[in-house]
C-alpha cells in the first residue's frame, strides 16, 4: 500500500482576493450611481418638452399678441429654443451612453465578485458543530434581498433610459403660425402669396429639370456657341460663396442656388442678368434641429437637393432635414426640421411646388413620407407615408386641372394626387438604390435605374378603372445618376460610364448609342428640338432630337459639373464646381 501523502499547505492569494473586491465595490458604486443618474434623467425629460418651456411659450404669446414686437424678443426666442434643444439632444446622448455603462458596470460587478469568491478560498478549520436551521434561513433570504434589490434597481434604469422620449414631436399649428409671426417680426413680408397660372410657371425654370421637373423647356431657343477662354457670349460669370451639388433655378430675373458644409447651410440669390450676388441667407438651425450633422457621401454633401421658387419665395431643403421658406428680398419666411434623415448617401432629393403646396418627397430607409406643406406659412396640408428608400426627385405631369404627382422609389412608381395626396396608382417596377428620377412623354411614365431595367408605364385614363401597363423593358446599360429624358419620340438615358442611349418611345428599341469618355452625371434637357448633355468635365453635347445622332456642337463650360442646366429664352445658366455662368446668344 502506498504512504498516504501529506497535502502542500494552504496558500491564499490575499492581492488578488482583494484586487477583485474592489473592482467589485468600484463597478457596484458606479453601477448605482448611472442606473441614478438615468432614472433622475428619465423624470426630468418626462416633466420638461423643450418644445414648450414655460418661458418659450410666455414670450410666443407676447408675440403673438403683439406682432410689431421689437427684433430682441424674436432673437431671445431663437436662442432659447436653440438652447433648449442643444441640452435636450446632449441629455439624450449622455442617456444612450449612461444605459450601456451601466450593463457594463453591472456585469463588471457580478464578475469581480464571483472571482473574489472563487480565490477567497479560507484555512481548513475544525468543523464547528451545525448552526440551527434559522440561520441558514436568514442568510439566504438577506443575500435574496441583496440581489433582488440591485437587480430591481438596474431594470428600473435600464427600462427608463429605453422609454426615454428620444424624438422631439413637430410643432402644433399654433407654433407654425408663431413661427409665421416671427418671421414677421424680423422683417418678412407675411402677406398671403400670389399664386402663378401654369402658363407663367412654364416660362421660368422653376425647380429641379424646369417646369414639372421632366427636362422639357418651355422657350425653344438656347445658346449653341460659346467659349469660356474668350468669353465669346459669356453674359456673366460669377463665384459661388459656398459649394453643393444642386442646380440652378430661375424665376424672372433672379437665379437660385444653395450651398452647405459642416459649418453653415445657406440659399444664394444673383441677378439673372448681370450675376450680382443680390443676397445669401443662412439657415436653421429651426425649432427641433439636432446639433450634430448626419454623415452623407462627399458625392452629396448636405446641399444636393436642388431649391423651388415661384413667385416671391424659394424654398431649400438641406440633407440636415432644414427646409426653409425665404422671401425674394432673402429674408427667412418660415423654417421647419423634417428630422435627421436615415439615409446612408445623404438626402438628395429635389423639391417641386404645385400651386400653394411645396412639395416634399423625403424617403429614407424608416419613417419616410412625403409632404405637402402651404408654401405661405409652412403648415402641413397633407402626408403620406413611404415604404421605401429613393434618392430621386418628384414630377408634376398632365394638364393643370388634373395634374398628377409622380415619385420613384426602390420598388415602385408612385402617382398621387398633389391636392390631396391620394395614391392613385402603384406600379413595381424598379430595384436598387434608384437615383435618377422618372420622365414623362409620349403619354407614358419612364422609370430607370443601374442594375435593374428601364420601363415604359401607361396608365389608366381614370383611377380605379383598369390597371397599369408596362408597354416595354429596357435591361441594358442604364443610368445610376443621371434622371432621363423622355420627348414625344424618344427616350434618352445618360449613364455613368458615358454613354448617351437613344430608345423608341412606342418600343424601346435602340435608335442609336453615343459614346463619351467621360461620365454623366447632370440630367438631359429637351430645348425645341435639341437636347443638352452635360458630362462631368462640363463638356455640354448639343445634338438634335433624331433617330440617330446628330451632333451640333460640342462645348465646355471651362469647369467640372454636376448640375443641370437652367433653360430661359436664349439663355443658358451653369453650375460648375466653383461659379455660376449665364451663356446667351445675342
Amino acid at each position: 500500500m502506498m504512504p498516504r501523502q501529506t497535502p502542500p499547505p494552504f496558500k491564499q492569494n490575499e492581492i488578488i482576493v482583494r484586487a477583485f473586491s474592489a473592482l467589485a465595490a468600484v463597478a457596484g458604486l458606479l453601477c448605482f450611481i448611472l442606473c441614478g443618474m438615468l432614472l433622475l434623467n428619465y423624470l426630468q425629460v418626462r416633466a420638461q418638452d423643450p418644445l414648450n418651456l414655460p418661458e418659450l411659450l410666455q414670450l410666443r404669446e407676447s408675440l403673438s399678441a403683439s406682432p410689431e414686437s421689437s427684433d430682441d424678443t424674436v432673437e431671445t426666442i431663437r436662442r432659447l429654443d436653440l438652447l433648449a434643444r442643444g441640452a435636450f439632444f446632449t441629455s439624450q446622448r449622455m442617456l444612450q451612453t449612461g444605459g450601456l455603462l451601466a450593463l457594463l458596470a453591472g456585469l463588471l460587478f457580478l464578475g469581480a465578485l464571483r472571482l473574489a469568491s472563487h480565490f477567497n478560498r479560507r484555512p481548513p478549520e475544525p468543523a464547528p458543530g451545525p448552526p440551527p436551521r434559522r440561520y441558514w434561513h436568514e442568510r439566504g433570504r438577506a443575500r435574496e434581498l441583496v440581489v433582488f434589490m440591485g437587480g430591481l434597481w438596474l431594470l428600473a434604469a435600464l427600462l427608463a433610459a429605453a422609454f426615454t422620449r428620444l424624438d422631439i414631436p413637430e410643432p402644433d399649428p399654433a407654433m407654425a403660425e408663431a413661427s409665421a409671426e416671427e418671421a414677421q417680426a424680423s422683417g418678412s413680408d407675411a402677406a398671403a402669396l400670389s399664386i402663378p397660372d401654369w402658363e407663367t410657371v412654364q416660362r421660368q425654370w422653376p425647380n429641379f429639370r424646369g417646369p414639372g421637373g421632366v427636362g422639357r423647356a418651355y422657350h425653344t431657343t438656347a445658346p449653341v456657341s460659346w467659349d469660356t477662354t474668350s468669353g465669346a457670349n459669356i453674359l456673366w460669370k460669377t463665384e459661388v460663396p459656398v459649394s453643393g451639388f444642386n442646380s440652378p433655378v430661375v424665376w424672372e430675373d433672379r437665379v437660385y442656388l444653395s450651398g452647405a458644409n459642416e459649418e453653415t447651410l445657406e440659399v444664394f440669390c444673383f441677378h439673372a442678368d448681370t450675376g450680382e450676388l443680390l443676397w445669401r441667407t443662412r439657415v436653421g438651425p429651426p425649432a427641433g434641429a439636432p446639433v450634430e450633422l448626419p454623415k452623407v457621401n462627399e458625392d452629396t454633401g448636405y446641399a444636393a437637393p436642388s431649391v423651388a421658387a415661384q413667385g416671391d419665395v424659394v424654398c431649400a431643403l438641406f440633407g440636415t432635414g432644414h427646409l426653409a421658406c425665404i422671401n425674394k428680398d432673402g429674408t427667412v419666411r418660415w423654417e421647419k426640421f423634417l428630422g435627421v434623415p436615415d439615409n446612408h448617401y445623404g438626402h438628395g432629393s429635389s423639391l417641386i411646388i404645385f400651386e400653394d403646396l411645396l412639395l416634399v418627397q423625403y424617403d429614407q430607409r424608416k419613417n419616410g413620407a412625403l409632404y405637402a406643406l402651404n408654401i405661405d406659412n409652412g403648415a402641413e396640408a397633407w402626408k403620406q407615408e413611404r415604404k421605401h428608400i429613393s434618392w430621386a426627385s418628384p414630377i408634376l405631369t398632365g394638364p393643370p386641372d388634373s395634374m398628377q404627382l409622380a415619385l420613384v422609389s426602390t420598388k415602385n412608381l408612385d402617382v398621387y394626387d398633389p391636392r390631396s395626396g391620394a395614391l392613385l396608382w402603384s406600379v413595381e417596377c424598379l430595384s436598387g438604390e434608384v437615383g435618377p428620377s422618372p420622365g414623362f412623354g409620349a403619354g407614358m411614365y419612364f422609370t430607370a435605374n443601374d442594375y435593374a431595367d428601364s420601363s415604359a408605364i401607361r396608365l389608366p385614363g381614370t383611377p380605379g378603372e383598369g390597371e397599369p401597363e408596362i408597354v416595354w423593358q429596357f435591361y441594358d446599360s442604364l443610368p445610376d445618376i443621371s434622371s432621363p429624358l423622355a420627348t414625344d419620340t424618344f427616350f434618352y438615358l445618360l449613364t455613368s460610364r458615358g454613354e448617351i442611349i437613344c430608345l423608341r418611345s412606342e418600343n424601346g428599341e435602340v435608335a442609336w448609342v453615343h459614346e463619351n469618355e467621360e461620365a454623366f452625371f447632370a440630367s438631359p434637357v429637351l430645348v425645341g428640338d435639341r437636347v443638352y448633355a452635360v458630362d462631368k468635365t462640363g463638356k455640354v453635347f448639343i445634338f438634335k432630337n433624331a433617330d440617330s445622332y446628330e451632333e451640333l456642337a460640342v462645348l465646355s463650360l471651362g469647369e467640372d459639373s454636376v448640375a443641370t442646366p437652367a433653360f430661359l429664352d436664349k439663355r443658358l445658366y451653369a453650375r460648375t464646381m466653383t461659379s455660376l455662368i449665364c451663356i446667351a446668344t445675342p
